[in-house]
């Protein structure tokens, strides 16, 4: 099967409880749907739907330094299921979500440095409280406003951030080689 070039957004989730036990993991990256079949083409294609089109704006922004493109930092959890659509600008939960600033790096998946990484740690100190069924983890540039690089629904699992609960994200954003 033959893939593009492009972007590749992925993320990985850990919830541990407040001693450091893992409660739940989940990993989320490209969607697997069924192709139209076409009497050339039949079966499954792995299509990626990640990618939202002012974050495809931005980073062509940020490849030729025009516009004022921001680098993107920050990791942002919400409890909506809504499915994704790469015309969405913002999570899609109305009111338990929440944005943060994360540590960013470069690391490599295929080729040296072809990852953007940014991981970002979620608790009570942020400000949430309560239990929280977390269903979607997407990537701005800003911790309010911005531009939404990728966003991503998954399974809801439960945080209970007043009993010490944390939820670490880890996104990550590769630049693909086509095959």
């Amino acid at each position: 099967m033959n893939t593009k070039n492009g972007l590749v957004g992925s993320l990985s989730l850990v919830c541990r409880d407040k001693q450091g036990n893992i409660k739940w993991q989940e990993q989320v990256s490209d969607v697997l749907i069924k192709y139209p079949e076409t009497q050339k083409e039949k079966g499954l294609r792995n299509i990626k739907k990640l990618i939202t089109n002012t974050g495809m704006a931005e980073v062509a922004g940020l490849i030729g330094n025009t516009g004022s493109p921001t680098a993107f930092t920050v990791v942002g959890i919400g409890d909506s299921g809504t499915a994704e659509s790469a015309a969405h600008t913002d999570l899609q939960a109305s009111t338990n979500k929440k944005r943060k600033a994360g540590t960013v790096s470069r690391v490599t998946t295929t080729q040296t440095n072809d990852t953007l990484q940014i991981v970002a740690t979620f608790s009570s100190a942020d400000s949430i409280s309560g239990t929280w069924s977390v269903q979607e983890a997407a990537v701005f540039n800003n911790t309010s406003g911005g531009v939404m690089l990728f966003r991503k629904i998954f399974s809801a699992k439960s945080c209970n951030w007043d009993a010490g609960d944390t939820l670490e994200v880890t996104a990550k954003c590769q630049v693909k080689q086509g095959s």
